[in-house]
C-alpha cells in the first residue's frame, strides 16, 4: 500500500510578507542582543577603569594625609567628600615596613598584599570584606622619615556598588537605543516589504482576472525575480487554453457524431413497431441492431481516443510486440475468412520487446486491423502484416489491396472525424466514425514512437512505428 506523502506546512509560510519581515528582523534582533552584551561588557569595562582611577587617586590621598599628620587618621571631613564623590564607603589601612599598623582599619584581611609588589607601582584586586565583595588598590611608597621607616604600604579599598551602578545605566541607555533603532527598522523594513511585493499583489489581480473564456497572457510589468513564475504561469494558460478548446471541439464534434446514429435508431425503432409485417418488422430490427452496432462501436472509439489522448501509457510493462500482433491477428482471422480476406504475418523469429500498456497497444493494432478489413479489404484479396525491427525500434506494416488513400490525404485520415469519400459512392463520405487512425497515432504518440501513411503500388500501407525498449532505456539514463 502506498503511503500518502504529508508536506507539514512551515511557520510563516502562509504569509510571505511575514515570512520576510521576520526573516529579516530575527538577525537584527540578533545583532542587537550581541551588541548590548559588548555594551554592557564596555560598561563594566570603562566603570571599573573609573572607578579604578579614582581608587588610584583616593590612595594617594591617603597617604599624604598620614604623612602630613604622622599617623594620624584620616579626617571624617576628607573621608566624607571622598565618599560623596566615589558614592561607596572607603576603607583604608597604612602600614609600615615591618608590618606596624600607622593608620586606617585593622581587620584587614592577611596575605592580600602581594609580596613581590613593586614601589610606586598600583596593584588592583578584588576580595571580600565584612561579607561584601570590594575593590582593593595597594601601593608601596619610600618616605624618608624615622617614623615612617622607609617603605610604606597603603591598601584602600571600597564596595563596588556603584560601579554596578553605573554598569546598568550605560546598559539601559544602551538597551534603549538598540530598541529604537530596531523598532525604527522593523517599521521601515515592513513598509518596504509592503511596496516591494506590490508587484505581486499585482499579479493576483491578474490571475484573478482570468477565467475559462479568458486564458490570455499575463503582460504586467513584473520584477525579474518573478518573470520565470509570469512565463511558466503564461505558458500553462496556453495549454489550458489549448486543451480547452481541445475539449470543446471534440465534445461538438462527439455530439454531432452521435446525433446521427441516435437519429437512426429511433426512426428504426418507430419502423418496426409500426409495421405490421414480419419480415418488414425484422427488416427494421436487423437495421435496428446495425444502427446499435455502429452506436456502441462510435463510443468505444470515442472513449479509447480519449483515453490515448490523456494516457501516459499507464503501468509500464515489458510487451513482446511481435507476440501481441501474432494475438491479434488469429482474432481477425476467422472475419477476415468471412469476407474472403487472408491475412499474412511477416514477422522475425525473434521478439520484438517494447514497453508501454498492453491493453492501449492491443487497441493500436485493433484499429488498423479493423479499417483495413472495412475499407481496404471489403472484396477479397490479402491483407498483409509485417514486422520490421533495428537495434533502435521496430514498424509494423499494415497493408491492404484497396483503392488506397490519396497522398494529399496522408495527413488529414489522421484527424478525428475525418471520413474520406469512397471512390464509386458519388464523393460521399465512407460510413464509420474516422476515429481509427486518430486513436493510433495518439496511442502511438503516448509510447513515444509514431503512425504515419507510406506510399504502396497498390493499396493502403499504414506504418506504427514504436522504439524498443532497450533505446527507451539507454535515452532516459
Amino acid at each position: 500500500m502506498k503511503r500518502a506523502l504529508v508536506l507539514r506546512r512551515r511557520p510563516f509560510a502562509g504569509s510571505l510578507r511575514l515570512r520576510l519581515f521576520v526573516l529579516i528582523l530575527l538577525p537584527l534582533v540578533a545583532v542587537a542582543m550581541l551588541a548590548g552584551a559588548v555594551r554592557y561588557w564596555q560598561a563594566q569595562t570603562m566603570s571599573q577603569a573609573l572607578y579604578d582611577d579614582a581608587l588610584k587617586v583616593v590612595a594617594h590621598v591617603v597617604a599624604r594625609e598620614v604623612i602630613i599628620t604622622q599617623g594620624d587618621v584620616v579626617s571624617d571631613a576628607l573621608l566624607n567628600s571622598l565618599i560623596g564623590v566615589l558614592g561607596d564607603p572607603i576603607f583604608y589601612n597604612v602600614s609600615a615596613a615591618d608590618g606596624r599598623i600607622l593608620a586606617g582599619y585593622t581587620d584587614m584581611p592577611e596575605n592580600i598584599v602581594p609580596a613581590d609588589l613593586r614601589g610606586g607601582e598600583p596593584h588592583f584586586f578584588d576580595f571580600v570584606y565584612n561579607d561584601r565583595p570590594v575593590r582593593a588598590v595597594v601601593m608601596r611608597e619610600f618616605i624618608a622619615d624615622p617614623f615612617f621607616d622607609g617603605w610604606t604600604t597603603v591598601v584602600v579599598w571600597q564596595t563596588i556598588t556603584q560601579r554596578h551602578a553605573l554598569s546598568m545605566i550605560i546598559l539601559r541607555q544602551a538597551v534603549m537605543l538598540l530598541a529604537l533603532v530596531v523598532v525604527t527598522a522593523a517599521a521601515a523594513v515592513w513598509l518596504g516589504i509592503a511596496q516591494g511585493l506590490r508587484p505581486l499583489t499585482d499579479l493576483r489581480e491578474a490571475v484573478a482576472l482570468r477565467s475559462p473564456s479568458e486564458l490570455g497572457p499575463i503582460r504586467r510589468v513584473v520584477p525579474a525575480e518573478v518573470r520565470p513564475l509570469v512565463g511558466t504561469m503564461n505558458s500553462l494558460f496556453a495549454r489550458l487554453q489549448d486543451e480547452l478548446h481541445r475539449r470543446n471541439t471534440f465534445i461538438a464534434n462527439a455530439a454531432h457524431q452521435i446525433r446521427n446514429p441516435v437519429a437512426a435508431i429511433r426512426a428504426q425503432a418507430e419502423a418496426a413497431l409500426a409495421s405490421r409485417d414480419v419480415e418488414q418488422r425484422q427488416a427494421r430490427l436487423q437495421d435496428l441492431h446495425e444502427a446499435a452496432s455502429d452506436l456502441s462501436r462510435l463510443s468505444q472509439q470515442l472513449l479509447s481516443l480519449e483515453t490515448a489522448d490523456h494516457s501516459t501509457t499507464g503501468p509500464m510493462e515489458q510487451i513482446d510486440f511481435t507476440q501481441l500482433v501474432a494475438d491479434m491477428a488469429r482474432k481477425f482471422a476467422p472475419g477476415a475468412l468471412g469476407q474472403e480476406v487472408e491475412i499474412n504475418l511477416d514477422a522475425p523469429d525473434e521478439p520484438a520487446i517494447v514497453q508501454g500498456n498492453a491493453i492501449l497497444l492491443r487497441e493500436a493494432i485493433e484499429n488498423l486491423l479493423d479499417n483495413a478489413l472495412r475499407y481496404g479489404a471489403r472484396n477479397g484479396g490479402e491483407l498483409a502484416l509485417r514486422l520490421v525491427h533495428d537495434p533502435r525500434q521496430v514498424t509494423l506494416l499494415v497493408a491492404d489491396e484497396g483503392p488506397g488513400i490519396p497522398e494529399a490525404a496522408f495527413e488529414q485520415v489522421f484527424e478525428r472525424f475525418q471520413r474520406l469519400p469512397r471512390p464509386g459512392e458519388g464523393g460521399h463520405p465512407s460510413s464509420g466514425c474516422g476515429l481509427g487512425l486518430a486513436i493510433v497515432r495518439s496511442i502511438a504518440t503516448a509510447h513515444g514512437g509514431t503512425a504515419q501513411l507510406r506510399r504502396a503500388a497498390k493499396g493502403c500501407c499504414v506504418a506504427l512505428v514504436l522504439p524498443l525498449a532497450d533505446a527507451v532505456k539507454s535515452a532516459s539514463a
